[in-house]
């Protein structure tokens, strides 16, 4: 099984988390999202996110796209790839209400930008998390 299969389960595309090692689970999972961004699956990179944030957007292909447009200051067309999030400086950080939060660099047009995706696991009980990405913009 691979193991970004092995790391997480989901129950109606909710994260299950164990209380352990919370940050490889995160990690996996953007990792899942940007190999299938790469992959240009971006409904299925749409099914893992559970929610809008909180602001109510939801990042969507076009919105994704758009954004990396408005980095470049150009209208060229936007590819995404799979680079291991190692290497894209990820910050990882466990709010005082359980939240859990993971931004990295997004990788686009063949380089590492500046451009921060973050993501938010919202705590839902039992283990659960739902995912959704706050915000991508330049820190």
């Amino acid at each position: 099984m691979p193991l970004s299969k092995a790391l997480y389960a989901f129950e109606e595309f909710i994260l299950t988390i164990a209380e352990q090692n919370k940050e490889v689970y995160v990690k996996s999972y953007c990792q899942n999202w940007l190999r299938l961004l790469s992959l240009q699956k971006f409904s299925e990179a749409q099914k893992l996110l559970d929610c809008p944030n909180s602001y109510g957007e939801t990042w969507t292909e076009a919105k994704l796209k758009f954004a990396v447009q408005e980095y470049y200051d150009n209208t060229s067309p936007v590819t995404f790839h799979n680079e291991d999030l190692s290497r894209c400086f990820p910050e990882y950080l466990e709010t005082e209400s359980g939240h859990l939060i993971f931004g990295f660099y997004l990788p686009s047009n063949s380089e590492i930008t500046d451009l921060t995706v973050e993501f938010e696991f919202i705590p839902q009980g039992n283990g659960f998390y739902a995912a959704t990405i706050n915000n991508v913009h330049v820190l």
